[in-house]
């Protein structure tokens, strides 16, 4: 018979746990950085809805400034603006809407009331005169002259040209969470 010599177990050294941990941080890092970019994506998609909210209340006021401005047939200042209609800027000026605070001076633009449950902050806009010009029978149409009636009569004469007002209405949307849209059309009136 032989002896074998069995030797006793060595202890262990824990190399296992630190490798357990090693793997636990990483796969923590993962979670981390995939719940990062979760909420990044959430907050891309909620600016991306606010400024398609303050889009759409920007082009609406637009639509409102026209139809005011066919209706109302406002007299245009001759300097400066009142009652949200700007005289023509002098030549090389720059136009009256650049001007700092001038969406916050009451008399350079007409505001239009939100309902309190939207989340727009401020719904404003102007008119600004740029003076008369022609139009002829091949540029001018319902959409681009409009008289009272809201049709294209008195914008085209007889003879293919009429003289019209020229005006460039700017309109400003601004949702509560900071978007923001500026829209400018230009219209003419006979």
């Amino acid at each position: 018979m032989s002896q074998h010599n069995f030797k006793a177990p060595q202890r262990q050294r824990g190399v296992t746990l630190v490798i357990v941990l090693l793997l636990l941080i990483v796969v923590t890092l993962l979670g981390l950085a995939a719940m990062r970019g979760s909420i990044l994506q959430e907050r891309m998609a909620g600016n991306v809805t606010a400024r398609g909210i303050a889009f759409q209340n920007a082009e609406s006021a637009l639509r409102i400034a026209e139809e005011w401005l066919r209706d109302a047939d406002p007299t245009v200042p001759s300097s400066g603006c009142s009652g949200g209609v700007c005289a023509m800027p002098v030549d090389g000026a720059a136009p009256a809407y650049e001007a700092s605070n001038f969406w916050y001076t009451t008399g350079n633009y007409r505001a239009i009331s939100v309902d309190d449950e939207s989340n727009i902050a401020m719904l404003r806009y102007t008119i600004e005169s740029l003076g008369e010009g022609t139009a002829s029978a091949t540029s001018s149409g319902p959409s681009e002259c409009l008289g009272a009636e809201g049709d294209d009569a008195g914008c085209v004469g007889s003879d293919g040209a009429a003289t019209v007002r020229n005006y460039r209405i700017t309109a400003i949307a601004a949702t509560d969470n900071g978007a923001e849209v500026v829209l400018q059309s230009t219209f003419q009136m006979p």
